[in-house]
């Protein structure tokens, strides 16, 4: 006979079996994953930010609660601070950066007090594309594009609010594409580039308790014209995104260069921040790269690229040697990724990599997020389970966090120089034009459009 004990007994088991598997979900989200869209054709008023909730044993991707998160002023580079807490925006449209809380636990985003910051008068036109930070979670840099500077700003610890640095901003070179600091906190790099121009990068030291910088001696560093590809209708070059590792002996820098299809390596002065070109320099990549990144072992490094069948881009992965920094192609490689891959993300923890998929204008910048798995041996990639995964429209920049479930059971990572380097890095990947005619998209020409 069905009692009302057995009634309640058996809703107290299905209350405490919904109860395991609420929290089996949660422990299986390594992290997530945040990505900006710029609005496409449909303009900034569509713009906003896709989260998702990471599955620890695939890399698969689930939507968070809430997402996308509305942001109407052409979203165009993210990065998180290095605890998790708080992501950053740079927004093209509005000159502004937008800020915003970061739920630990489900991934949600929620504006900080007084976001978004803007960056100067409206006039100023800056035209913010590409935003850092440093390794400590003290301060926010921004490359501009319009007005070839960089911004720097100081972060609260309580809320995440941005306040200016004193003398920002600072100048920089022709059309800064992307900006990224080093391992250690003291310097920063701007990628400078433009269609068939002269790239350069710039170097600054960082003041570490204003967050004001300072160019370091020899700065800005030239990209030299790839000698060996002869068959570039005139020679130039187009440094448009920049990543930093350790080596054996310190730290290097790498450069993706969108118009000759190129990474080069420099060596950083670990005591000035000065770049001294690698001799093993340049490295060929199949297919102009929008965005470099290097894995936290310092093992492995990826480009996104939109070659070589458009408009289904590529990722290219290569090893890295510790002791030269040489770069050889890993087994596959470049692997199939979606229509315009442009910004890319390593996950905090080494095992997956992300792409962001712009989308053509053939289908309004219908955008996705290519999501592989890492073979922790040899850098080769598998795609995940359900990639690519829908996004907005006009999906142009990628990063990554660990939850807080996962912070609580981080490790560390050995790096070859700087000792062991805990795993809770945030990635800051960039975009920038890829210099090519035809079906272009707002990420994929010249420079950036609004």
């Amino acid at each position: 006979m069905f009692t009302l004990r057995k009634l309640r007994y058996l809703c107290g088991v299905l209350c405490l079996l919904c109860a395991a598997t609420a929290t089996a979900l949660r422990a299986q989200s390594s992290g997530f994953v945040y990505v900006t869209n710029a609005g496409g054709s449909s303009g900034a008023g569509a713009g906003s930010i896709s989260a998702y909730s990471i599955d620890s044993q695939t890399g698969s991707l689930l939507p968070v609660p809430g997402s996308p998160f509305a942001d109407p002023a052409f979203p165009w580079s993210i990065a998180v601070d290095p605890e998790g807490r708080f992501a950053y925006v740079a927004n093209r449209g509005g000159n502004t950066i937008s800020a915003y809380a970061i739920d630990g636990t489900t991934g949600t985003l929620t504006p900080v007090p007084g976001s978004p910051f803007e960056q100067g008068p409206a006039t100023s036109g800056d035209l913010p594309v590409s935003v850092a930070l440093d390794p400590a979670g003290k301060f926010v840099f921004v490359a501009n594009y319009n007005s070839q500077t960089v911004r720097a700003y100081q972060i609260n610890q309580n809320t995440g609010a941005l306040t200016q640095a004193p003398g920002s901003p600072f100048p920089a070179g022709l059309s800064p594409q992307s900006v990224t600091a080093d391992l250690t906190g003291q310097f920063v790099y701007v990628a400078n580039g433009y269609h068939n121009g002269t790239g350069t990068v710039s170097a600054y030291s960082v003041d570490q308790s204003t967050g004001s910088l300072t160019p370091v001696p020899g700065s800005p560093f030239s990209v030299p014209v790839d000698q060996s590809k002869s068959g570039f209708p005139a020679p130039g070059t187009m440094p448009c995104s920049v990543t930093v590792h350790a080596t054996n002996t310190g730290q290097a820098l790498h450069v993706a260069d969108a118009f000759q299809a190129d990474i080069w390596e420099y060596l950083i002065d670990e005591t000035t921040g000065a770049l001294a070109l690698s001799p093993a320099s340049p490295f060929s990549v199949p297919g102009g790269p929008y965005s470099v990144k290097a894995d936290f072992n310092g093992q492995f490094i990826y480009a996104s690229n939109r070659y070589p069948t458009y408009p289904n881009g590529s990722v290219a992965g290569y090893t890295m040697d510790a002791v030269t920094g040489s770069l050889t192609a890993v087994s596959g490689s470049p692997f199939l990724a979606g229509q315009v891959p442009v910004g890319l993300a390593v996950d905090s923890g080494g095992r997956f990599v992300y792409t962001a998929n712009q989308g053509t204008w053939s289908n309004n910048f219908a955008g996705t997020v290519s999501a592989y798995a890492i073979d922790a041996h040899s850098g080769a990639l598998t795609s995940v389970p359900g990639s690519p995964f829908a996004a907005g429209l006009e999906p142009t920049s990628v990063a990554t966090t660990l939850s807080h479930a996962a912070q609580g059971r981080e490790t560390c990572l050995p790096g070859p120089a700087h000792g062991r380097r805990k795993t809770t890095i945030a990635t800051t990947p960039a975009n920038c034009g890829g210099g090519t005619t035809g079906e272009a998209s707002p990420v994929a020409m010249d420079g950036p459009s609004n």
